[in-house]
């Protein structure tokens, strides 16, 4: 038994209990029902508005920032901004052709913030078309200091503007519904996924797997065969198909395929070894063979050189600025339960080198000595545990758990190095001890204050299922990917999503 166990609310549950598929919520909203964008028909209505929306936010956007760059500079003028303004569809064009316009509608789970790298380099060149079509105009280029007000300015409006509009849209609009074809584990697999990712935004109503089989303790009800897909879609209206059935021939998913296109169905299918793809394999073609292309490669110098630079910034000026905050916790606390504030533990760092965490403390004193009461880390199924309603946690530290304020003194690991912003949750030595070879993956990298597991489900997930999210982002690590997880995380506090 280990001595290191006092806090317990970065640990996952050895059994976490499965999230529902869906939030309990009808499919659509009564307005939406009234404008018949619900149902399979609906869904080509509703993505054909959606589309013209966003390029109507993004035309503002851009109108607001040349309005903006003509008061704030004398050197775009109201004739640079007539002009401009007439030349605003190459913007829209721009856009377009980044495909800003249609993933909405083709893909299973798409945000504003994946949308962010794209909105970057549409903003770029459409400023350079802009500028060039005005060289051509009676009121000739942009100085560069309005060019680039005018370019940050259209970025900053367009990812503002596309998150209220699709904010707007999903509230009048709804949920789609969604039905997954497979066996009741996949199904099983594709409800947790689609449960701690709720930018999907799908409610599924079930699952139809080969004849004969027993519907075992699935999330989902079984609707039936693969045969009742007609029967099933249109009794439930649904208007996206996830396949999972890796045995399917390819005549039937040729079949399948025709089908969901006819009926207007969104349709995604998961790849038979879809453990092994993500997002850093590349899908190329041999003339008329699909291939695959792995990458495997350490991230490059100045990938950690900037994010090291993002660390210093952010938990230094977020240390200044909160400091009233972190005096007031720490009062709290010895109002509660008295010293110490602050709880120091060792942890593993990258390549398992061990560091002190800090964080406020939220359990009472003796924590340590009485985790043998609760849990023994030698009969564990997997080098995680999590305890629901430990009675060791005080009343403070329920509060401070509830709204992650217990993690601001990480801000210091951060500051000095032993951590990141972004990253793998640090574990416990004696957890870390436990680890097969496959499992120290997650050690590669510096853990972080936050990482895909805090956005994800956090407590909810199982070991495995964070292991793969780890990986994932140990495969394809990079700035844009640790500003989104960043950006994501207030969301998942705000949700409390597998807090404990």
């Amino acid at each position: 038994m280990t001595r290191n166990a006092q806090e317990t609310a970065d640990r996952e549950a050895a059994s976490p209990r499965l999230p529902s598929p869906a939030p309990p919520q009808p499919e659509s909203t009564e307005m939406a029902t009234r404008l018949g964008l619900t149902g399979p028909s609906g869904s080509r209505r509703r993505g054909a508005l959606l589309r013209r929306l966003l390029a109507s936010g993004d035309w503002v956007a851009l109108i607001a920032a040349l309005c903006v760059a003509t008061a704030a500079t004398t050197a775009t003028d109201v004739a640079s901004l007539f002009w401009a303004a007439l030349f605003s569809p190459v913007w829209i064009l721009v856009v377009k052709l980044h495909g800003l316009y249609d993933n909405d509608h083709r893909r299973i789970r798409h945000s504003t913030l994946d949308e962010l790298p794209s909105l970057v380099s549409a903003s770029a060149l459409g400023m350079i078309a802009l500028d060039g079509l005005l060289a051509l105009s009676p009121a000739g280029p942009l100085s560069a200091g309005s060019a680039i007000l005018i370019g940050v300015g259209a970025l900053i409006g367009s990812f503002v503007m596309r998150a209220v509009l699709r904010f707007a849209w999903h509230r009048l609009t709804g949920v789609a519904t969604g039905l997954v074809i497979g066996p009741a584990k996949a199904a099983d697999t594709v409800a947790r996924r689609i449960a701690t990712h709720p930018e999907a935004r799908l409610r599924l109503v079930g699952y139809l797997s080969p004849p004969g089989e027993r519907p075992g303790e699935a999330a989902l009800p079984r609707l039936g065969s693969i045969a009742d897909i007609s029967r099933v879609t249109r009794e439930h209206e649904v208007e996206r198909v996830v396949v999972t059935e890796q045995e399917m021939s390819e005549p039937a998913a040729e079949e399948l395929i025709e089908e969901c296109k006819a009926a207007g169905l969104g349709l995604t299918f998961l790849p038979q070894h879809y453990g092994l793809l993500g997002p850093g394999i590349e899908l190329n073609r041999l003339a008329e063979l699909p291939v695959l292309d792995f990458r495997f490669s350490d991230p490059p110098r100045s990938t950690m050189a900037m994010k090291r630079a993002l660390d210093l910034v952010v938990s230094g000026t977020l240390l200044a600025l909160l400091s009233p905050l972190l005096a007031a916790i720490a009062l709290f606390i010895l109002i509660d339960s008295g010293r110490p504030v602050f709880f120091r533990q060792r942890r593993a760092g990258r390549d398992g080198k061990p560091f002190t965490m800090l964080k406020f403390r939220t359990m009472v004193a003796d924590a340590e000595e009485r985790l043998g009461e609760l849990v023994d880390l030698e009969k564990l199924d997997q080098p995680v545990f999590k305890i629901p309603n430990d009675p060791r946690v005080t009343r403070a530290g329920r509060l401070l758990r509830r709204a992650s304020l217990d993690e601001l003194p990480q801000l210091i690991n951060v500051l000095l190095g032993n951590m990141s912003l972004v990253g793998p949750r640090p574990e416990e030595e004696a957890v870390v001890a436990l680890y097969d070879e496959r499992q120290r993956v997650r050690l590669g990298v510096k853990p972080g204050l936050t990482g895909p597991m805090q956005v994800y489900g956090r407590g909810d997930l199982t070991f495995e299922e964070r292991l793969a999210m780890e990986r994932d982002y140990l495969d394809n690590l990079s700035m844009t990917g640790d500003l989104a997880i960043l950006l994501r995380t207030p969301g998942a506090i705000v949700r409390g999503d597998g807090a404990y």
